[in-house]
């Protein structure tokens, strides 16, 4: 403990408590710290499975454009002692502190609709997901093959798991009466930002956050969200909705990507929905996610890249 006082007090000049407050008027640098020891985590547990992992740099030598398109995540792997220039990268990133806030879910209506979606109404919910998907894709292709020559890229929507996702909820309620009833037993404060915050509210949703925005060299559409090549496999660190560090991985191939522009992934996808009905159990998961990065690799084929050893963090830590 006294080493962590001297450091903060050699670091930033202040006390802790005057740390702690800091950190939350300013959740942003919470979350770098989080999304730090969610990196550190990762590359512990990958290494005492049997992997290499060497650290990718966030900025190389002439800025961020600097950075290699197919090395945009932030760790190369490979089994140790392969001697095979075959590497896949990774990307790290937590789940979206704010998600419920986001969806409207400090609305009682709001939870009802999003629970009713995922449980008693989930096959009519997917075949709307994938129709609006669908007339976007479309609209978007027509509009640009007007302008452009070439091919448009392909349609890749999962048919049992389309859009950003729709976790199985069909155990768990058998009409939306019952979410109904079971959503008016709690109190109005339950639906409260500070609840979602605090985990205390009746339900969490584990979505992904990827803000970035990026230019399809291919379509040359620009949009919020990574490109579909930057990296071979997502890794989502539960811990904000778990309290746990676990993680669950993706194949950035099999994630279903934008509908208007078919290179760039979705800011967000929804992993799970964790509710207080089954004391907030995570349920099974729907591919493309997995709870294993050796089932992941091993299913879903990551095509390997070559190591770029400008791309490379070697900082000693």
């Amino acid at each position: 403990m006294e080493n962590i006082i001297n450091y903060i007090n050699h670091k930033f000049g202040v006390s802790i408590k005057t740390f702690q407050e800091a950190l939350k008027l300013n959740p942003g640098a919470e979350g770098y710290i989080l999304g730090s020891i969610g990196e550190l985590l990762f590359k512990d547990y990958i290494e005492s499975i049997g992997y290499e992992a060497l650290r990718i740099k966030e900025k190389p030598d002439g800025g961020y454009n600097a950075k290699s398109t197919e090395a945009r995540g932030d760790f190369y792997i490979r089994k140790k002692g392969s001697e095979q220039d075959k590497w896949y990268v990774v990307e790290c990133k937590g789940v979206k502190s704010n998600s419920e806030k986001r969806s409207g879910l400090i609305k009682q209506s709001s939870c009802i609709n999003i629970l009713t979606k995922h449980s008693v109404n989930r096959e009519k919910h997917i075949t709307s997901i994938l129709k609006s998907g669908k007339n976007a894709y479309s609209k978007s292709k027509e509009k640009w093959e007007k302008k452009n020559k070439g091919r448009f890229p392909k349609f890749k929507w999962s048919k049992i798991n389309p859009g950003a996702g729709i976790p199985d909820l069909t155990d768990l309620w058998n009409s939306k009466k019952d979410i109904e009833e079971w959503l008016k037993s709690f109190s109005r404060n339950s639906f409260s930002e500070d609840a979602y915050w605090n985990l205390i509210a009746p339900i969490r949703l584990l979505q992904t956050h990827m803000p970035s925005t990026r230019i399809d060299p291919v379509t040359k559409l620009k949009s919020t969200g990574p490109l579909v090549t930057e990296f071979n496999i997502l890794c989502v660190d539960l811990f904000l909705k778990t309290g746990k560090h676990e993680f669950v991985y993706a194949n950035a191939n099999d994630l279903n990507p934008q509908a208007k522009s078919p290179n760039h992934l979705q800011q967000n996808y929804t992993i799970d929905i964790l509710t207080k009905k089954d004391n907030y159990k995570r349920h099974p998961l729907l591919k493309p996610w997995y709870d294993s990065i050796d089932e992941c690799i091993k299913v879903t084929k990551p095509k390997p890249r070559n190591l770029d050893e400008s791309q490379l963090d070697k900082r000693k830590i």
